[in-house]
């Protein structure tokens, strides 16, 4: 494979970051968490803004847009929204490279935490980002707007038995 670049992304990338999304989605197929294959995406109304504030980064290979990653603020913290790498290009080290990447942005601009949610029972999840420092939030400690996410995600059909808020401080 040829070697990557991480970049800002822009406004014609979008629809690309969708159709990576839902590549990448699919390795839910295979976890029992159907929930995740409902085909919903980051809304182009999101990622427009997304953009234009500079909260999605790209990976490219050979001019080609292969991964993505996206953050926002959850109250007072930074918070991981989404990472998605095309399947075929996955296991390379760029979701790795999109990840520290953000924690060094984050890092320069005075951030004190990055948090996300993702799931516990999926080896490439929870696992993953605690390898990158992140640990699981017990319940008690959540925040007001984690508390917020949880009972949407749960509303909206994502089982909270395997999921958990992660954070990562960084001062």
């Amino acid at each position: 494979m040829s070697s990557f670049l991480l970049r800002p992304a822009r406004a014609e990338d979008i629809p690309v970051l969708v159709a990576i999304e839902r590549a990448a989605d699919e390795r839910f197929r295979e976890t029992g968490h159907a929930s995740f294959l409902d085909g919903e995406t980051i809304p182009p109304d999101v990622a427009k803004r997304a953009v234009e504030a500079g909260r999605i980064t790209v990976a490219e290979v050979d001019g080609e847009v292969v991964g993505w990653l996206f953050v926002t603020r959850l109250g007072a913290e930074l918070c991981l929204g989404q990472v998605s790498v095309l399947p075929s290009h996955g296991r390379l080290g760029i979701g790795t490279a999109l990840l520290r990447d953000s924690i060094e942005r984050a890092r320069a601009a005075g951030e004190r935490t990055l948090v996300l949610n993702t799931q516990s029972d999926v080896t490439w999840n929870m696992p993953w980002y605690a390898r990158h420092g992140f640990v699981v939030v017990p319940p008690e400690e959540w925040s007001p707007e984690m508390r917020a996410v949880t009972e949407a995600q749960r509303e909206h059909g994502i089982d909270w038995n395997y999921r958990v808020h992660m954070r990562l401080r960084l001062a």
